[in-house]
């Protein structure tokens, strides 16, 4: 039962953190795209990893007006994605011109295995 429950909360923090790096893959985009109050409290709560009790008071709002605000920046830069899709095109892009790049390299190495030979 503790393997079901440990299977259940790592797949859990998984999606997690995968979750976390799709939306700062976006916020990286998109940022300029939200209000500096925005930005504060998505960087305040994302990249310091603070509670939004904790935001607040560096903040100088109210936890729920954190809450509510990173919750509409989230909500934002998925919507902007599903419109534009810059940030997975791009990811799909990067991917592409690495396998190219690995290609190539391998080519090199069989076209000097072949004029070694001669």
């Amino acid at each position: 039962m503790n393997d079901k429950v440990n299977n259940a909360k790592n797949n859990n923090d998984s999606e997690i953190l995968k979750r976390r790096i799709y939306l700062n893959l976006l916020y990286d985009f998109y940022s300029p795209l939200l209000t500096e109050t925005q930005r504060k409290v998505y960087e305040t709560l994302c990249f310091s990893d603070l509670t939004p009790s904790e935001a607040a008071k560096i903040l100088g709002m109210s936890r729920q007006a954190v809450y509510i605000l990173a919750r509409h920046v989230m909500e934002k830069l998925e919507g902007i994605e599903r419109e534009l899709c810059f940030a997975v095109n791009t990811r799909n892009l990067e991917e592409r011109i690495k396998k190219l790049e690995k290609e190539n390299e391998e080519l090199k190495l069989r076209l000097k295995e072949k004029e070694g030979k001669f």
